[in-house]
């Protein structure tokens, strides 16, 4: 029987899931986080009426009827604080404000966490409708860096909301910038309700399933694979610049881009180990993501599932379309939409128990609306994309350069309309807790054990 060899690599993988696995423990226990409100914390002061001046230090978060500003404020009192205000008069990042208003504690909302999410972004105080007033201020070289790229993202939203209506605007804004309220809260029902709510927030299965498809078209044009991967990379360097550097936009290029690697390289130990590291990055720089943050969860399991689970449908796939009398053309056209729906089965299974215990909701009619969806994700960015440049250099034709984009977006809400009607299309699930996660899990990983057995695959290969 041959002995266990610890290489430096295997310890290094060992620290990192053990560190994962302490910031679990700890992350779910009660008071967890709780922060030390001295004096000098802004949340120390929660229920009084204050005047703070501060800088809005992100972009301003925007719906229909109100405009949310996180504010830091520095001096005697530290702190971050979350405005919500009127859409006018504007207030953006960058612009230093005096505030006067009642500092409160999030509030209690029922079925939402909200004093925890807020706390991801370390804010314990919010202010309704106070009363601001623009002051003077500096920025630093990095901080009027980042209004460049805010301002740089508002232009391109300014583009697409010209040239095409709501609520393709909406959607356009979301799937290309990351915007999180410019989707109307009806739609937003109607793509939970058909399993396609993945589709809007950028995560990491998201920018996954999203570089497969590019990658699949080029290869389909006849550009070779090492050019094919050469323009991945540089879509997923310069993603996060184009949603000015979302935290979430970040994160989900980095897990992307390792779950990527995983499907196309087939180096599942090495993949594995990097996607601990990453993770384990993040959760140093802020642990209460594994605990508060659910795109964090969603993303991080869905890569999971890709770099274990991925491989056993690609095997089934691949020996099936094999056996067909098909040509080689239409065998690679076949085995191209196998790859997507295999992507996306793949992330619905292993993100299954997180949506259950956060939405109550559970989406029978997602298969189809995926395969019937999502092949819609490569063309519909490319048309974006050209759309926004052209419309940039002649912006005269706009409505012409963005028509292939708008038909699509209308394609993906008649589709989804379509797909929601059926009583049967989604049920509501209660009673799901963490145990019956936790063996849904358990059960998951035997079988993916069992069936891979043959291949061995785990994290020490």
């Amino acid at each position: 029987m041959s002995k266990l060899r610890l290489t430096p690599s295997k310890i290094f993988f060992c620290f990192n899931l053990l560190f994962i696995a302490a910031i679990f423990i700890f992350g779910f226990r009660s008071g967890a986080y709780q922060p030390l409100l001295g004096e000098q914390a802004l949340a120390y002061y929660n229920g009084r009426y204050l005047t703070l001046i501060g800088r809005v230090c992100e972009e301003a978060d925007l719906d229909y009827k109100s405009r949310r500003l996180s504010v830091c404020v520095n001096g005697q009192i530290r702190g971050q604080i979350l405005l919500t205000t009127n859409l006018y008069p504007s207030y953006d990042y960058g612009d230093f404000l005096q505030i006067k208003g009642e500092l409160e504690a999030p509030p209690l909302i029922e079925g939402f966490d909200y004093t925890a999410y807020l706390a991801r972004y370390d804010i314990y105080s919010v202010m309704y409708y106070p009363k601001i007033e623009k002051v003077s201020g500096t920025l630093t070289r990095p901080q009027f860096a980042y209004l460049t790229l805010v301002n740089f993202k508002q232009y391109l939203k300014s583009l697409i909301d010209a040239n095409l209506p709501e609520p393709e605007a909406g959607l356009a804004d979301a799937l290309l910038l990351g915007y999180r309220r410019t989707v109307d809260r009806e739609d937003l029902n109607i793509f939970a309700r058909v399993g396609l709510s993945h589709m809007i927030a950028i995560s990491g299965s998201h920018i996954t399933i999203l570089s497969a498809m590019i990658i699949n078209f080029f290869l389909a044009l006849g550009l070779s694979r090492r050019r094919s991967l050469l323009i991945i990379f540089i879509f997923l360097g310069l993603y996060p610049l184009v949603t000015g550097l979302a935290a979430s936009a970040v994160r989900s290029a980095i897990m992307g881009a390792l779950a990527f690697l995983a499907v196309y390289y087939q180096r599942f130990s090495s993949l594995l180990r990097a996607l601990i590291f990453a993770a384990a990055l993040m959760l140093f720089l802020n642990p209460r993501l594994l605990r508060d943050d659910i795109g964090f969860q969603l993303s991080f399991l869905a890569i999971l599932g890709i770099i274990y689970l991925y491989p056993i449908g690609e095997r089934i796939t691949r020996r099936l379309i094999d056996k067909t009398r098909l040509k080689s053309k239409a065998k690679n056209i076949l085995k191209t939409i196998a790859d997507t729906i295999n992507l996306t089965l793949v992330a619905q299974i292993v993100i299954l128990p997180i949506a259950l215990l956060n939405f109550k909701q559970l989406s029978l009619i997602a298969p189809l609306a995926n395969v019937l969806v999502l092949w819609t994700f490569a063309p519909l960015l490319a048309a974006l994309i050209i759309g926004t440049i052209l419309t940039a250099l002649v912006p005269v034709a706009g409505i012409l350069w963005f028509l292939p984009a708008y038909l699509l977006l209308k394609y993906i809400f008649v589709m989804s309309a379509s797909l929601a009607v059926p009583t049967w299309a989604a049920i509501t699930i209660t009673g799901f807790n963490l145990y019956w996660g936790g063996g849904y899990y358990l059960f998951l990983g035997l079988m993916i054990f069992f069936i891979s057995r043959p291949k061995k695959i785990s994290g020490y290969q």
